[in-house]
């Protein structure tokens, strides 16, 4: 979600944090029916299949942010600031959002630990992903090359390959570590992958392909583990790990990352990119006070029609790009800036 550090900003990074924000809203709002039964064998539905293709939300954000940042030579003083400032902008919104606003106001009840470090999680990792690429920086080459390739093989080659075991032995039992990010260190092989092909430019042709077969990989999962398990994979949140994920996040890279102005809603999209932190963070209170006090509370509503979900997910991404866009006129754009 960082910003390019340049006078001059490029529009494929802002139309990539803009969709990969759009992706995040989208998947959190939730309201739509899976038609799931556990007492039958299941495949996702259309419903499953649009919001599977969420799971490139957050990569693209790690692959953008290890664009603008890994290649540029970061002193320690410069990361550890960078390190506090986002530990202390998740803390303050945590505090004021989560639990003022929606702790006392919405009455959602005071978090755990685990849920306070949770709301913002992103932010953690980020602040994470800075520390890790700083030491990567100033080891030898080989340390660091052995450290990403190490995380990809536990993290999304692991995964792949139990998802192929079960396809193959169903009865198999999934151990505890089948299905796992290393917490959020995979955002490591995004943020280098982002760096990497940062100046490549791939063919679109096979960038189309790759996502094709990056969803059908995803979707694939879902399945196995749906019945595998005997409960639905959300295919988004846990599916960032995956194979199936970055090759989805590669093509929409790769896709994206090169185009200019002009372009369809330019304006509008530089406003989302410029301002994805702000969306990032204000997102979530305004999809708790619609979906659980208002379609939930008042008019109980269960599940919304997917293009209804779609335009409200939409218009949600748009109202906290112009709430962050007009803060950042006040003190508070500090705490808006990463």
């Amino acid at each position: 979600m960082s910003s390019n550090t340049t006078n001059k900003r490029v529009f494929g990074w802002d139309l990539l944090k803009a969709l990969a924000m759009f992706l995040v809203v989208f998947y959190h709002f939730g309201m739509l029916d899976f038609s799931y039964n556990a007492d039958e064998f299941y495949f996702p539905n259309l419903n499953k299949i649009i919001q599977s293709l969420c799971v490139p939300g957050v990569p693209l954000f790690f692959m953008v942010n290890g664009a603008l940042t890994i290649n540029g030579k970061m002193s320690f003083k410069k990361v550890v600031n960078k390190v506090v400032r986002l530990i202390a902008v998740a803390v303050f919104w945590t505090l004021l959002l989560r639990c003022g606003v929606m702790g006392l106001l919405l009455e959602q009840g005071q978090p755990s630990v685990m849920q306070f470090k949770d709301f913002y999680w992103f932010l953690y990792s980020l602040a994470i992903l800075y520390f890790i690429n700083y030491l990567i920086q100033i080891l030898p080459k080989w340390i660091g090359y052995l450290f990403v390739v190490a995380i990809f093989i536990v993290t999304f080659l692991n995964n792949f390959v139990w998802d192929v075991i079960l396809f193959a032995k169903p009865s198999t039992t999934l151990p505890s570590w089948g299905l796992t990010g290393l917490f959020t260190l995979y955002g490591v092989v995004y943020s280098r992958i982002g760096a990497y092909l940062k100046d490549v430019k791939l063919n679109p042709v096979i960038c189309i392909i790759l996502f094709v077969v990056g969803v059908g990989l995803n979707l694939f999962k879902i399945t196995i583990m749906t019945n595998h398990t005997g409960l639905l994979l959300d295919g988004v949140n846990s599916s960032f790990p995956t194979i199936g994920a970055m090759f989805a996040s590669i093509a929409l890279f790769g896709l994206l990352k090169g185009v200019k102005e002009p372009f369809f809603c330019s304006r509008l999209i530089k406003t989302i990119g410029v301002n994805s932190i702000g969306v990032y963070i204000f997102h979530l209170v305004i999809i708790m006070v619609l979906r659980g006090n208002l379609l939930g509370g008042v008019f109980h509503i269960q599940y919304l029609p997917l293009a209804v979900v779609l335009c409200i997910a939409l218009c949600i991404t748009i109202l906290c790009a112009y709430i962050s866009e007009g803060l950042q006129r006040t003190p508070a754009k500090v705490l808006l800036k990463l």
